[in-house]
Protein backbone atom coordinates (compact mmCIF):
# COMPACT_ATOMS: atom_id res chain seq x y z
CA UNK A 1 0.00 0.00 0.00
CA UNK A 2 2.95 2.34 0.48
CA UNK A 3 3.71 2.02 -3.24
CA UNK A 4 0.19 3.01 -4.35
CA UNK A 5 0.76 6.83 -4.47
CA UNK A 6 4.01 6.37 -6.38
CA UNK A 7 2.48 4.00 -8.91
CA UNK A 8 -0.46 6.32 -9.53
CA UNK A 9 1.92 9.26 -10.09
CA UNK A 10 4.05 7.28 -12.53
CA UNK A 11 1.01 6.11 -14.47
CA UNK A 12 -0.42 9.61 -14.69
CA UNK A 13 2.90 11.05 -15.87
CA UNK A 14 3.10 8.35 -18.58
CA UNK A 15 -0.26 9.45 -19.91
CA UNK A 16 0.20 13.20 -19.78
CA UNK A 17 3.69 13.12 -21.28
CA UNK A 18 2.22 11.96 -24.59
CA UNK A 19 -0.07 14.97 -24.84
CA UNK A 20 1.73 18.11 -26.14
CA UNK A 21 0.74 21.50 -24.73
CA UNK A 22 -2.31 23.02 -26.43
CA UNK A 23 -1.28 25.72 -28.83
CA UNK A 24 -3.36 28.37 -30.52
CA UNK A 25 -3.58 26.26 -33.70
CA UNK A 26 -4.73 23.22 -31.78
CA UNK A 27 -7.36 25.28 -30.02
CA UNK A 28 -8.66 26.38 -33.40
CA UNK A 29 -8.84 22.75 -34.47
CA UNK A 30 -11.19 22.05 -31.56
CA UNK A 31 -13.73 24.66 -32.67
CA UNK A 32 -17.07 23.54 -34.07
CA UNK A 33 -16.75 21.61 -37.35
CA UNK A 34 -18.86 24.05 -39.32
CA UNK A 35 -16.28 26.81 -38.71
CA UNK A 36 -13.43 24.83 -40.28
CA UNK A 37 -12.76 25.15 -44.01
CA UNK A 38 -11.97 22.06 -46.11
CA UNK A 39 -8.26 21.58 -46.73
CA UNK A 40 -6.76 20.69 -50.10
CA UNK A 41 -4.52 17.66 -50.36
CA UNK A 42 -1.21 19.18 -51.40
CA UNK A 43 0.13 15.83 -52.60
CA UNK A 44 -2.38 15.53 -55.47
CA UNK A 45 -2.10 16.58 -59.10
CA UNK A 46 -5.28 18.63 -59.38
CA UNK A 47 -3.41 21.71 -60.63
CA UNK A 48 -1.61 19.63 -63.25
CA UNK A 49 -4.93 18.25 -64.54
CA UNK A 50 -6.34 21.75 -64.94
CA UNK A 51 -3.14 22.84 -66.65
CA UNK A 52 -3.58 20.02 -69.19
CA UNK A 53 -7.10 21.25 -69.88
CA UNK A 54 -5.68 24.65 -70.79
CA UNK A 55 -3.04 23.05 -73.01
CA UNK A 56 -5.78 21.28 -74.97
CA UNK A 57 -7.41 24.64 -75.63
CA UNK A 58 -4.13 26.34 -76.59
CA UNK A 59 -3.10 23.57 -78.99
CA UNK A 60 -6.54 23.04 -80.53
CA UNK A 61 -6.93 19.46 -79.32
CA UNK A 62 -10.30 17.88 -80.07
CA UNK A 63 -12.12 14.62 -80.76
CA UNK A 64 -9.85 12.25 -78.83
CA UNK A 65 -11.93 9.21 -77.86
CA UNK A 66 -10.70 6.62 -75.38
CA UNK A 67 -12.13 3.35 -74.17
CA UNK A 68 -11.19 2.72 -70.55
CA UNK A 69 -10.69 -0.84 -69.43
CA UNK A 70 -10.73 -2.04 -65.85
CA UNK A 71 -7.28 -1.32 -64.44
CA UNK A 72 -6.75 -4.56 -62.55
CA UNK A 73 -4.65 -5.26 -59.50
CA UNK A 74 -2.30 -8.07 -60.45
CA UNK A 75 -0.81 -8.08 -56.94
CA UNK A 76 -4.21 -8.84 -55.33
CA UNK A 77 -3.15 -6.65 -52.40
CA UNK A 78 -4.49 -3.17 -53.18
CA UNK A 79 -8.22 -2.87 -52.70
CA UNK A 80 -8.98 0.35 -54.59
CA UNK A 81 -11.05 1.45 -57.60
CA UNK A 82 -8.21 2.24 -59.99
CA UNK A 83 -10.41 2.65 -63.08
CA UNK A 84 -12.72 5.04 -61.26
CA UNK A 85 -9.69 7.08 -60.21
CA UNK A 86 -8.60 7.29 -63.86
CA UNK A 87 -12.09 8.34 -64.95
CA UNK A 88 -12.07 11.14 -62.37
CA UNK A 89 -8.63 12.29 -63.48
CA UNK A 90 -9.60 12.43 -67.18
CA UNK A 91 -12.80 14.25 -66.32
CA UNK A 92 -10.87 16.88 -64.36
CA UNK A 93 -8.49 17.59 -67.25
CA UNK A 94 -11.17 18.14 -69.87
CA UNK A 95 -13.62 20.40 -68.05
CA UNK A 96 -13.27 23.35 -70.41
CA UNK A 97 -11.81 21.92 -73.60
CA UNK A 98 -14.03 18.82 -73.91
CA UNK A 99 -11.08 17.40 -75.82
CA UNK A 100 -11.32 13.84 -74.47
CA UNK A 101 -14.24 11.45 -74.63
CA UNK A 102 -14.19 8.42 -72.35
CA UNK A 103 -16.16 5.21 -72.82
CA UNK A 104 -16.00 2.88 -69.83
CA UNK A 105 -15.23 -0.73 -70.65
CA UNK A 106 -17.96 -2.62 -68.79
CA UNK A 107 -17.49 -5.94 -67.02
CA UNK A 108 -20.42 -7.37 -69.00
CA UNK A 109 -18.26 -7.67 -72.14
CA UNK A 110 -16.07 -10.76 -72.43
CA UNK A 111 -13.19 -9.03 -74.18
CA UNK A 112 -12.20 -5.90 -76.03
CA UNK A 113 -13.28 -7.17 -79.44
CA UNK A 114 -16.75 -8.08 -78.18
CA UNK A 115 -17.06 -4.70 -76.52
CA UNK A 116 -16.07 -2.85 -79.70
CA UNK A 117 -18.65 -4.79 -81.67
CA UNK A 118 -21.36 -4.01 -79.15
CA UNK A 119 -20.34 -0.34 -79.03
CA UNK A 120 -20.66 -0.14 -82.79
CA UNK A 121 -24.15 -1.61 -82.60
CA UNK A 122 -25.33 0.61 -79.75
CA UNK A 123 -24.04 3.91 -81.15
CA UNK A 124 -26.45 5.77 -83.43
CA UNK A 125 -23.58 6.36 -85.86
CA UNK A 126 -21.88 2.98 -85.26
CA UNK A 127 -18.73 4.77 -84.16
CA UNK A 128 -16.08 3.31 -81.86
CA UNK A 129 -13.34 4.98 -79.77
CA UNK A 130 -9.90 5.51 -81.26
CA UNK A 131 -7.87 4.24 -78.32
CA UNK A 132 -8.09 1.69 -75.56
CA UNK A 133 -6.50 2.63 -72.24
CA UNK A 134 -5.31 -0.43 -70.40
CA UNK A 135 -2.97 -1.18 -67.53
CA UNK A 136 -2.72 -2.56 -64.03
CA UNK A 137 -1.12 -2.27 -60.64
CA UNK A 138 1.98 -4.26 -61.48
CA UNK A 139 3.85 -4.42 -58.19
CA UNK A 140 3.52 -4.00 -54.46
CA UNK A 141 6.73 -4.88 -52.66
CA UNK A 142 6.11 -4.79 -48.93
CA UNK A 143 8.80 -4.38 -46.34
CA UNK A 144 11.52 -3.28 -48.74
CA UNK A 145 13.00 -1.48 -45.74
CA UNK A 146 11.81 -2.21 -42.23
CA UNK A 147 13.14 -0.88 -38.95
CA UNK A 148 11.70 -1.33 -35.51
CA UNK A 149 12.98 -0.47 -32.03
CA UNK A 150 11.32 -1.40 -28.71
CA UNK A 151 12.17 -0.61 -25.12
CA UNK A 152 10.43 -1.50 -21.88
CA UNK A 153 10.69 -1.34 -18.11
CA UNK A 154 8.99 -3.68 -15.74
CA UNK A 155 8.74 -3.86 -11.96
CA UNK A 156 7.44 -7.35 -11.47
CA UNK A 157 3.68 -7.73 -11.80
CA UNK A 158 2.90 -4.33 -10.38
CA UNK A 159 4.16 -1.94 -13.06
CA UNK A 160 5.38 -1.94 -16.64
CA UNK A 161 6.23 0.76 -19.17
CA UNK A 162 7.37 0.49 -22.80
CA UNK A 163 8.02 2.44 -25.97
CA UNK A 164 8.37 1.43 -29.63
CA UNK A 165 9.26 3.02 -32.95
CA UNK A 166 8.75 1.43 -36.36
CA UNK A 167 9.34 2.40 -40.00
CA UNK A 168 8.40 0.38 -43.08
CA UNK A 169 8.82 1.16 -46.79
CA UNK A 170 6.55 -0.41 -49.43
CA UNK A 171 6.95 0.05 -53.19
CA UNK A 172 3.83 0.41 -55.37
CA UNK A 173 3.92 0.37 -59.19
CA UNK A 174 1.36 1.29 -61.89
CA UNK A 175 1.75 0.75 -65.65
CA UNK A 176 -0.74 2.08 -68.23
CA UNK A 177 -0.63 2.35 -72.02
CA UNK A 178 -2.79 3.26 -75.02
CA UNK A 179 -3.76 0.78 -77.75
CA UNK A 180 -5.18 1.50 -81.21
CA UNK A 181 -8.66 -0.01 -81.39
CA UNK A 182 -8.29 -0.31 -85.16
CA UNK A 183 -5.85 -3.22 -84.90
CA UNK A 184 -5.18 -3.49 -81.14
CA UNK A 185 -1.55 -2.45 -81.54
CA UNK A 186 0.31 -0.46 -78.93
CA UNK A 187 0.71 3.26 -79.66
CA UNK A 188 4.51 3.61 -79.75
CA UNK A 189 5.97 5.55 -76.86
CA UNK A 190 2.61 6.33 -75.25
CA UNK A 191 3.06 4.56 -71.94
CA UNK A 192 3.33 5.66 -68.35
CA UNK A 193 5.10 3.66 -65.67
CA UNK A 194 5.35 5.09 -62.19
CA UNK A 195 6.58 3.77 -58.88
CA UNK A 196 5.89 5.32 -55.49
CA UNK A 197 7.23 4.54 -52.06
CA UNK A 198 4.66 4.23 -49.29
CA UNK A 199 6.12 5.00 -45.86
CA UNK A 200 4.49 3.75 -42.72
CA UNK A 201 5.76 5.02 -39.41
CA UNK A 202 4.52 4.33 -35.92
CA UNK A 203 5.49 5.50 -32.45
CA UNK A 204 3.90 4.16 -29.32
CA UNK A 205 4.33 4.76 -25.61
CA UNK A 206 2.46 2.45 -23.33
CA UNK A 207 2.25 2.53 -19.56
CA UNK A 208 0.39 0.05 -17.46
CA UNK A 209 -0.03 -0.23 -13.66
CA UNK A 210 -1.72 -3.11 -11.97
CA UNK A 211 -2.74 -3.08 -8.31
CA UNK A 212 -4.52 -5.84 -6.47
CA UNK A 213 -8.28 -5.63 -7.16
CA UNK A 214 -7.81 -2.38 -9.11
CA UNK A 215 -6.47 -1.98 -12.61
CA UNK A 216 -5.59 1.28 -14.29
CA UNK A 217 -4.59 1.16 -18.03
CA UNK A 218 -3.11 4.07 -19.97
CA UNK A 219 -2.29 3.46 -23.60
CA UNK A 220 -1.78 5.90 -26.39
CA UNK A 221 -0.40 5.51 -29.89
CA UNK A 222 0.72 7.98 -32.51
CA UNK A 223 0.42 6.54 -36.01
CA UNK A 224 1.28 8.32 -39.27
CA UNK A 225 0.49 6.41 -42.45
CA UNK A 226 0.73 7.50 -46.06
CA UNK A 227 -2.22 5.44 -47.29
CA UNK A 228 -1.69 3.07 -50.19
CA UNK A 229 -4.96 4.11 -51.85
CA UNK A 230 -4.03 7.79 -51.79
CA UNK A 231 -0.59 7.00 -53.19
CA UNK A 232 -2.30 5.05 -55.97
CA UNK A 233 -4.60 7.97 -56.77
CA UNK A 234 -1.59 10.26 -57.10
CA UNK A 235 0.04 7.82 -59.50
CA UNK A 236 -3.16 7.53 -61.57
CA UNK A 237 -3.43 11.32 -61.94
CA UNK A 238 0.24 11.58 -62.88
CA UNK A 239 -0.20 8.77 -65.42
CA UNK A 240 -3.16 10.56 -67.02
CA UNK A 241 -1.08 13.72 -67.47
CA UNK A 242 1.84 11.78 -68.94
CA UNK A 243 -0.20 9.50 -71.16
CA UNK A 244 -2.21 12.14 -73.02
CA UNK A 245 0.70 14.57 -73.11
CA UNK A 246 2.75 11.95 -74.94
CA UNK A 247 -0.12 10.96 -77.24
CA UNK A 248 -0.86 14.54 -78.32
CA UNK A 249 2.76 15.82 -78.23
CA UNK A 250 2.03 18.49 -75.62
CA UNK A 251 4.51 19.97 -73.09
CA UNK A 252 2.91 18.12 -70.19
CA UNK A 253 6.05 18.53 -68.08
CA UNK A 254 5.25 22.22 -67.71
CA UNK A 255 2.08 21.20 -65.85
CA UNK A 256 4.24 19.18 -63.45
CA UNK A 257 6.54 22.11 -62.71
CA UNK A 258 9.46 20.59 -64.65
CA UNK A 259 11.84 22.25 -67.08
CA UNK A 260 12.39 21.10 -70.66
CA UNK A 261 16.14 21.30 -70.03
CA UNK A 262 16.12 18.14 -67.93
CA UNK A 263 17.96 15.30 -69.69
CA UNK A 264 14.97 12.96 -69.54
CA UNK A 265 12.68 15.53 -71.16
CA UNK A 266 15.25 16.44 -73.81
CA UNK A 267 15.56 12.78 -74.70
CA UNK A 268 11.79 12.42 -74.94
CA UNK A 269 11.45 15.43 -77.25
CA UNK A 270 14.19 13.99 -79.46
CA UNK A 271 12.36 10.64 -79.50
CA UNK A 272 9.21 12.44 -80.65
CA UNK A 273 11.11 14.24 -83.41
CA UNK A 274 12.78 11.13 -84.80
CA UNK A 275 9.68 8.93 -84.47
CA UNK A 276 7.38 11.46 -86.16
CA UNK A 277 9.87 12.09 -88.97
CA UNK A 278 10.22 8.39 -89.73
CA UNK A 279 6.45 7.86 -89.60
CA UNK A 280 5.74 10.78 -91.93
CA UNK A 281 3.88 12.68 -89.19
CA UNK A 282 6.16 15.69 -88.88
CA UNK A 283 4.90 17.73 -91.85
CA UNK A 284 1.16 17.35 -91.08
CA UNK A 285 1.90 18.13 -87.43
CA UNK A 286 3.50 21.45 -88.38
CA UNK A 287 0.77 22.19 -90.92
CA UNK A 288 -1.93 21.74 -88.30
CA UNK A 289 -0.19 23.60 -85.50
CA UNK A 290 1.02 26.47 -87.69
CA UNK A 291 -2.54 26.84 -88.92
CA UNK A 292 -3.83 26.87 -85.37
CA UNK A 293 -1.23 29.51 -84.45
CA UNK A 294 -2.10 31.81 -87.35
CA UNK A 295 1.10 31.36 -89.42
CA UNK A 296 -0.22 29.08 -92.17
CA UNK A 297 -3.39 28.77 -94.20
CA UNK A 298 -3.61 25.57 -96.16
CA UNK A 299 -4.38 21.87 -96.09
CA UNK A 300 -3.06 19.33 -93.60
CA UNK A 301 -1.99 16.80 -96.20
CA UNK A 302 1.70 16.18 -95.50
CA UNK A 303 2.79 17.99 -98.68
CA UNK A 304 5.33 20.79 -98.60
CA UNK A 305 4.24 24.01 -100.27
CA UNK A 306 5.71 27.51 -100.60
CA UNK A 307 3.28 28.78 -97.96
CA UNK A 308 4.43 26.13 -95.50
CA UNK A 309 8.08 27.01 -96.11
CA UNK A 310 7.42 30.70 -95.56
CA UNK A 311 5.43 29.92 -92.40
CA UNK A 312 8.26 27.77 -91.00
CA UNK A 313 10.82 30.48 -91.79
CA UNK A 314 8.66 33.16 -90.16
CA UNK A 315 8.15 31.03 -87.06
CA UNK A 316 11.88 30.36 -86.77
CA UNK A 317 12.55 34.07 -87.06
CA UNK A 318 10.00 34.85 -84.34
CA UNK A 319 11.83 32.42 -82.05
CA UNK A 320 15.25 33.88 -82.89
CA UNK A 321 16.45 30.76 -84.72
CA UNK A 322 17.12 32.38 -88.11
CA UNK A 323 15.05 32.58 -91.28
CA UNK A 324 15.86 29.20 -92.83
CA UNK A 325 12.80 27.09 -93.75
CA UNK A 326 14.25 24.08 -91.94
CA UNK A 327 12.54 21.86 -89.41
CA UNK A 328 15.24 20.61 -87.08
CA UNK A 329 15.37 19.43 -83.49
CA UNK A 330 16.03 22.96 -82.21
CA UNK A 331 12.86 24.29 -83.87
CA UNK A 332 10.82 21.27 -82.82
CA UNK A 333 11.91 21.66 -79.20
CA UNK A 334 11.04 25.36 -79.11
CA UNK A 335 7.87 24.71 -81.07
CA UNK A 336 6.71 22.26 -78.41
CA UNK A 337 7.88 24.00 -75.26
CA UNK A 338 8.36 27.73 -75.87
CA UNK A 339 5.63 30.35 -75.64
CA UNK A 340 3.82 30.89 -78.94
CA UNK A 341 4.98 34.07 -80.71
CA UNK A 342 2.56 36.62 -82.10
CA UNK A 343 1.10 35.61 -85.45
CA UNK A 344 1.62 37.74 -88.59
CA UNK A 345 -1.15 40.01 -89.78
CA UNK A 346 -2.11 37.45 -92.43
CA UNK A 347 -1.21 33.75 -92.48
CA UNK A 348 0.94 32.49 -95.34
CA UNK A 349 -1.15 30.91 -98.09
CA UNK A 350 -0.68 29.55 -101.59
CA UNK A 351 -2.66 31.10 -104.43
CA UNK A 352 -3.16 29.41 -107.77
CA UNK A 353 -1.61 26.16 -108.91
CA UNK A 354 2.10 27.02 -109.09
CA UNK A 355 4.43 24.10 -108.34
CA UNK A 356 5.51 23.77 -104.75
CA UNK A 357 9.18 24.26 -105.66
CA UNK A 358 8.63 27.49 -107.60
CA UNK A 359 9.76 29.83 -104.81
CA UNK A 360 11.98 29.62 -101.79
CA UNK A 361 14.01 26.73 -100.45
CA UNK A 362 12.35 23.46 -99.49
CA UNK A 363 11.51 22.63 -95.92
CA UNK A 364 14.28 20.27 -94.93
CA UNK A 365 13.96 17.86 -92.03
CA UNK A 366 17.31 18.06 -90.32
CA UNK A 367 18.69 15.23 -88.25
CA UNK A 368 18.88 15.88 -84.51
CA UNK A 369 22.65 15.51 -84.58
CA UNK A 370 25.28 16.20 -87.23
CA UNK A 371 23.90 14.93 -90.52
CA UNK A 372 26.07 13.01 -92.96
CA UNK A 373 23.79 13.32 -95.99
CA UNK A 374 21.99 16.16 -97.68
CA UNK A 375 18.42 16.83 -96.63
CA UNK A 376 15.82 15.32 -99.01
CA UNK A 377 14.16 17.61 -101.53
CA UNK A 378 10.37 17.18 -101.68
CA UNK A 379 8.67 16.05 -104.87
CA UNK A 380 6.99 18.98 -106.66
CA UNK A 381 3.21 18.99 -106.26
CA UNK A 382 0.63 21.53 -107.34
CA UNK A 383 -0.31 24.02 -104.68
CA UNK A 384 -3.91 23.37 -103.55
CA UNK A 385 -6.54 26.00 -103.98
CA UNK A 386 -7.70 27.85 -100.87
CA UNK A 387 -10.87 29.70 -99.95
CA UNK A 388 -10.81 33.34 -100.87
CA UNK A 389 -10.63 35.62 -97.83
CA UNK A 390 -13.91 36.95 -96.48
CA UNK A 391 -12.86 40.50 -97.38
CA UNK A 392 -12.88 39.64 -101.11
CA UNK A 393 -16.14 37.67 -101.16
CA UNK A 394 -19.49 39.25 -101.88
CA UNK A 395 -21.45 36.03 -101.45
CA UNK A 396 -21.31 33.01 -99.13
CA UNK A 397 -19.39 29.93 -100.15
CA UNK A 398 -21.64 27.33 -101.76
CA UNK A 399 -21.90 23.57 -101.29
CA UNK A 400 -23.83 20.80 -102.97
CA UNK A 401 -25.04 17.73 -101.03
CA UNK A 402 -25.56 14.81 -103.39
CA UNK A 403 -27.21 11.61 -102.12
CA UNK A 404 -25.38 8.45 -103.13
CA UNK A 405 -26.49 4.85 -103.30
CA UNK A 406 -27.15 3.31 -99.91
CA UNK A 407 -24.43 1.13 -98.46
CA UNK A 408 -24.73 -2.63 -98.13
CA UNK A 409 -26.11 -2.35 -94.61
CA UNK A 410 -28.76 0.17 -95.71
CA UNK A 411 -27.06 3.21 -94.18
CA UNK A 412 -26.90 6.55 -95.98
CA UNK A 413 -24.09 7.93 -98.08
CA UNK A 414 -23.67 11.37 -99.60
CA UNK A 415 -21.15 13.51 -101.41
CA UNK A 416 -20.31 17.09 -100.39
CA UNK A 417 -19.05 19.06 -103.39
CA UNK A 418 -17.90 22.68 -102.88
CA UNK A 419 -17.79 25.12 -105.78
CA UNK A 420 -14.38 26.27 -104.56
CA UNK A 421 -11.94 25.25 -101.85
CA UNK A 422 -13.64 25.66 -98.51
CA UNK A 423 -13.65 24.49 -94.91
CA UNK A 424 -16.65 22.22 -94.42
CA UNK A 425 -18.48 21.45 -91.17
CA UNK A 426 -21.32 18.91 -91.28
CA UNK A 427 -23.98 18.17 -88.67
CA UNK A 428 -26.72 15.57 -88.28
CA UNK A 429 -30.08 16.06 -86.56
CA UNK A 430 -32.17 13.17 -85.24
CA UNK A 431 -35.93 12.88 -84.85
CA UNK A 432 -35.76 14.45 -81.37
CA UNK A 433 -34.04 17.56 -82.73
CA UNK A 434 -30.63 16.74 -81.22
CA UNK A 435 -27.71 17.88 -83.35
CA UNK A 436 -24.25 16.34 -83.53
CA UNK A 437 -21.11 17.17 -85.50
CA UNK A 438 -20.16 14.37 -87.89
CA UNK A 439 -17.39 16.17 -89.83
CA UNK A 440 -14.58 16.95 -89.15
CA UNK A 441 -14.21 14.09 -86.71
CA UNK A 442 -11.80 11.72 -85.01
CA UNK A 443 -11.09 10.02 -88.36
CA UNK A 444 -10.53 13.13 -90.51
CA UNK A 445 -9.64 16.26 -88.55
CA UNK A 446 -8.88 18.57 -91.50
CA UNK A 447 -12.08 20.28 -92.69
CA UNK A 448 -10.55 21.74 -95.89
CA UNK A 449 -12.28 20.24 -98.97
CA UNK A 450 -11.21 20.79 -102.58
CA UNK A 451 -13.74 20.91 -105.45
CA UNK A 452 -11.65 18.36 -107.35
CA UNK A 453 -11.82 15.96 -104.39
CA UNK A 454 -15.37 16.14 -102.98
CA UNK A 455 -15.99 14.87 -99.49
CA UNK A 456 -17.77 11.53 -99.15
CA UNK A 457 -19.66 10.79 -95.97
CA UNK A 458 -19.04 8.40 -94.42
CA UNK A 459 -16.66 7.18 -97.12
CA UNK A 460 -13.73 5.36 -95.55
CA UNK A 461 -14.38 6.98 -92.17
CA UNK A 462 -15.32 4.65 -89.36
CA UNK A 463 -18.95 5.59 -88.82
CA UNK A 464 -22.37 5.02 -90.38
CA UNK A 465 -25.49 7.10 -91.07
CA UNK A 466 -28.47 4.85 -90.31
CA UNK A 467 -31.63 6.33 -91.89
CA UNK A 468 -33.66 5.56 -88.77
CA UNK A 469 -31.30 7.73 -86.68
CA UNK A 470 -30.99 10.79 -88.93
CA UNK A 471 -33.74 13.27 -89.80
CA UNK A 472 -31.64 15.90 -91.56
CA UNK A 473 -28.06 16.57 -92.56
CA UNK A 474 -26.56 20.01 -93.00
CA UNK A 475 -23.12 21.34 -93.96
CA UNK A 476 -21.70 24.84 -93.53
CA UNK A 477 -18.90 26.34 -95.66
CA UNK A 478 -16.35 28.68 -94.07
CA UNK A 479 -13.36 30.54 -95.54
CA UNK A 480 -11.06 29.46 -92.67
CA UNK A 481 -10.70 27.01 -89.82
CA UNK A 482 -13.03 28.26 -87.09
CA UNK A 483 -12.70 25.67 -84.33
CA UNK A 484 -10.35 27.67 -82.10
CA UNK A 485 -12.70 30.66 -82.22
CA UNK A 486 -15.90 28.64 -81.83
CA UNK A 487 -18.12 29.28 -78.80
CA UNK A 488 -18.66 26.66 -76.14
CA UNK A 489 -21.89 25.56 -77.80
CA UNK A 490 -19.89 24.15 -80.74
CA UNK A 491 -16.82 22.88 -78.90
CA UNK A 492 -18.25 19.49 -77.97
CA UNK A 493 -16.71 16.32 -79.32
CA UNK A 494 -17.72 14.65 -82.52
CA UNK A 495 -20.89 12.53 -82.45
CA UNK A 496 -21.90 14.17 -79.17
CA UNK A 497 -25.15 16.03 -78.62
CA UNK A 498 -24.93 19.82 -78.97
CA UNK A 499 -27.50 20.61 -76.32
CA UNK A 500 -27.34 24.38 -76.84
CA UNK A 501 -28.13 24.16 -80.59
CA UNK A 502 -31.55 22.97 -81.67
CA UNK A 503 -31.85 24.06 -85.32
CA UNK A 504 -29.81 24.64 -88.44
CA UNK A 505 -30.96 28.27 -88.44
CA UNK A 506 -29.29 28.76 -85.07
CA UNK A 507 -26.19 27.02 -86.42
CA UNK A 508 -26.10 29.40 -89.38
CA UNK A 509 -26.23 32.47 -87.14
CA UNK A 510 -23.32 31.17 -85.06
CA UNK A 511 -21.18 30.60 -88.15
CA UNK A 512 -21.99 34.03 -89.55
CA UNK A 513 -20.74 35.55 -86.30
CA UNK A 514 -17.60 33.40 -86.47
CA UNK A 515 -16.60 34.26 -90.03
CA UNK A 516 -17.99 37.82 -89.83
CA UNK A 517 -19.83 37.39 -93.09
CA UNK A 518 -22.62 35.52 -94.84
CA UNK A 519 -22.88 31.77 -94.36
CA UNK A 520 -25.23 29.22 -95.87
CA UNK A 521 -26.28 25.86 -94.44
CA UNK A 522 -26.85 23.35 -97.23
CA UNK A 523 -29.34 20.78 -95.95
CA UNK A 524 -30.53 17.35 -96.93
CA UNK A 525 -33.83 16.44 -95.29
CA UNK A 526 -34.52 12.76 -94.88
CA UNK A 527 -38.08 11.41 -94.97
CA UNK A 528 -38.98 8.19 -93.16
CA UNK A 529 -36.78 5.20 -94.03
CA UNK A 530 -37.13 3.63 -97.49
CA UNK A 531 -38.96 6.70 -98.81
CA UNK A 532 -35.93 8.34 -100.43
CA UNK A 533 -34.11 11.54 -99.63
CA UNK A 534 -35.21 15.05 -100.57
CA UNK A 535 -32.48 17.74 -100.91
Amino acid sequence: MRLLPLLLALAASACTSTLPPRTQDQSAALRPAQAALPQRNVTGFGDALRCMDKLYLAYGTRDVSVMLEDLTDTTKKVNAGTRDMMMSAISDMTRRSRALQVVAFGPDANNVVAFLNSAQQRSAFAVVPQYDLRGSITQLDEGVLRRQADAGLSAGTLFGAGASKSRQLNVLGLDVALVNTRDLTLVPGVVSKNVTTVIKEGDALDAQATISKLGINFSTSFQRTDGTAQALRNMVELSAVELFGKLLKLPYWSCLGLDAGLPEIRDEIEDWFIGMERAGELTPFFQLQLRNRGFYEGPVDGRISPALRRAVAAYRGALGLGQEPVVDLALFTRFIDAAMPAAPEQPFRDVGTAPAVATGAPVAVAAPRAATAAAPVPVPVPAPALPSPASTRARPLALALEPMAALADGSLALRVRPTEATYVYCYAQDSAGTMQRIFPNRFVNDPLVQPSQPLQLPGAQGFRLPPQSVRALGCVAAPREVYLDAPAALRWGDFQALNAIRSFEQLQRIFEALIRGPATVTMLELPPPHAGARP
